[in-house]
């Protein structure tokens, strides 16, 4: 497959400081950091523009021809708008025309990035006193962008998440989209815009599993309720490699199959899951399998790589792709994305990325990425339970299920369900003692090669990391006597001092054994995707069941109830 489209994300660029916050949200430019007061200075524009420049020359070199950009709310202004917002809008539109000047000069394609629907207080007092359906108010700002801005080449849209509980800004979107049967309306709606102005109208099946529209990203029935009688040359559905979010051990998506709509599959070369370049998490491999699977498929024309986009993380994981503060796995995995979407081996395009880097010995780091994989699968993952599909309402389970982002997750309810899932626990401990070993092996390497020093330092770092997950796979399975529970608490605790970047791990607690059959997990938990008689009364129990989730969440002092969306998403 070459790919007529090769999106890569635009978010590094927009990171002109790093934000005084523990957390930060990475899953979108952190506007309301951006400015000063109602205005944006000078210095960051300057800035901004300086890190788009560098940015954009070096992805385009490496063969991609397009970027994504945040957001479609920040380029239209509206007269019912607060006078300072458009004061600070016109800020932004003069910030964006320098910003798609130099990506056009460097001949690429520029997609923004929208979601379905952005609010603030004028926007929810303008459609009231005007009546104004949130269609049509929508279908007035794609008009407006696309007439002021005609630089831009499409829209992506997302529909099916929101902006994180945590974001804060000007404008916050909104879950308006219900059904399939709205998405469908919608894209009716707002496709003969694209149409006739000769844009692209991207939309994002990702869902986070709100509402009947929830399961969008794997649903066969949902998936044809929104696309099947639509046809244009207008529109391009963008598509996750599998059914739940960029995790390892997924099998492709069959939806790439589906329908003869154009589509593109997204891929993620900073791995939200997988420590976000703080260390090696290799994806040569994995997307060569997808790549190589869709090579046939002629309704594939191309890849969207995220190497900045996605997850909440520690400001100690701060780094900013092919920036000065880079990681130089992330820029490992988003050069070698690009070189295998356009044919190339995993091998080859880790010879190339050898080359520019003076690497000499290439079989000897191949070797190391190798490693690499291998720890990442056996050490993070939960192999057993990640070779099979757990489906819980209108979501895929996603195959890592003890740790978010930077966080590992241990309250009673995790380890008990790990101990009833986990029928051979000794494969379980000895997959994490053979991640350690395998970081071992990559740090022998790497001293071979002479690697830069924060490159040895991020394997260093790994290996202390798995080290713990290793012990902590032993607490899941066992329950530890006081002595023992000291020791590890006391481990953890020097692995937490020794590195500003560690996974937060909580204080641990014993947890004795019970005996909870596995049947008892079997009304909440499926095995296959299709829907049972009695997942559809759960459906209707929502409310119930988000209460009594949280209830237990917060007594167990666990930060789920409040991460990204928030949990009653799972219940909406």
């Amino acid at each position: 497959m070459t790919p007529a489209l090769s999106i890569i994300d635009t978010l590094g660029p927009f990171f002109v400081e790093n934000p005084d916050r523990r957390d930060i949200n990475w899953s979108k430019v952190i506007f309301a950091d951006l400015e000063n007061g109602d205005r944006l200075d000078m210095a960051t524009r300057r800035k901004i523009i300086e890190n788009f420049d560098i940015y954009v020359q070096r992805v385009a070199q490496l063969g991609y021809n397009s970027v994504s950009v945040d957001d479609l709310a920040h380029l239209v202004s509206f007269t019912f708008y607060d006078q300072n917002l458009q004061v600070l809008l016109r800020d932004y539109h003069g910030l964006y025309k320098k910003l798609f000047a130099i990506a056009k000069r460097h001949n690429m394609k520029i997609f923004v990035n929208t979601d379905y629907l952005f609010f603030n207080q004028s926007i929810s007092d303008h459609l009231a006193e005007t009546s104004t359906s949130p269609d049509d108010f929508y279908t007035t700002v794609l008009t407006t962008a696309l007439r002021d801005f005609p630089e831009i080449d499409g829209v992506i849209l997302r529909v099916g998440e929101t902006d994180g509980t945590d974001v804060s800004g000007h404008f916050l979107s909104q879950l308006l989209l219900h059904t399939p049967q709205q998405a469908h309306r919608l894209i009716r709606k707002i496709l003969p815009l694209f149409e006739h102005t000769g844009k692209k109208l991207i939309f994002r099946t990702w869902t986070v599993g709100a509402y009947k529209i929830g399961d969008l990203l794997w649903n066969e029935k949902t998936y044809d309720t929104v696309f099947s009688s639509i046809t244009s040359d207008a529109l391009i559905i963008s598509m996750k490699y599998g059914d739940t979010d960029f995790m390892r051990h997924l099998k492709l998506n069959p939806l790439f199959m589906n329908s003869p709509h154009k589509k593109i599959v997204e891929l993620q070369t900073r791995r939200e899951w997988e420590g976000m370049g703080t260390f090696p998490s290799f994806v040569g491999w994995d997307y060569a399998k997808y790549l190589q699977e869709l090579s046939d498929n002629p309704s594939v024309i191309g890849i969207h790589t995220w190497c900045q986009t996605g997850g909440w993380a520690k400001k100690a994981w701060t780094n900013l792709t092919f920036l000065p503060t880079s990681s130089f796995w992330n820029e490992l995995n988003t050069e070698v994305t690009i070189h295998i979407a356009h044919g190339m081996s995993p091998e080859d395009a880790v010879v190339a990325f050898c080359q520019q880097r003076s690497i000499t010995d290439t079989a000897a780091f191949i070797e190391l990425l190798r490693q690499s994989d291998h720890a990442i699968k056996k050490g993070l993952y939960v192999h057993e339970l990640a070779q099979k599909e757990f489906y819980f309402r209108r979501t895929r389970i996603p195959p890592l299920m003890w740790m978010t982002w930077d966080r590992v997750h241990l309250p009673a309810a995790v380890v008990h369900l790990h101990r009833i899932l986990i029928s051979r626990p000794e494969r379980f401990v000895a997959d994490g003692d053979e991640a350690t070993q395998a970081v071992e092996k990559m740090i022998s390497i790497a001293h071979d090669l002479h690697l830069p020093k924060t490159v040895i330092d991020s394997l260093d770092f790994e290996q202390a990391t798995m080290a713990i997950l290793a012990e902590l796979r032993r607490y899941i399975i066992q329950p530890l006597n006081a002595q023992q529970l000291d020791t590890l608490n006391q481990q953890i605790t020097d692995y937490q001092n020794n590195y500003p970047q560690h996974y937060s791990i909580p204080k641990l607690h014993t947890i004795q054994k019970k005996r909870i059959p596995r049947s008892l997990l079997s009304p909440f938990m499926r095995e296959s995707s299709s829907y049972r008689k009695r997942d559809k009364i759960f459906l209707k129990t929502s409310p119930v069941q988000a209460r009594m989730v949280r209830y237990y969440l917060r007594k167990s002092r666990s930060h789920l109830a409040d991460q990204s969306m928030g949990l009653e998403t799972l219940f909406k």
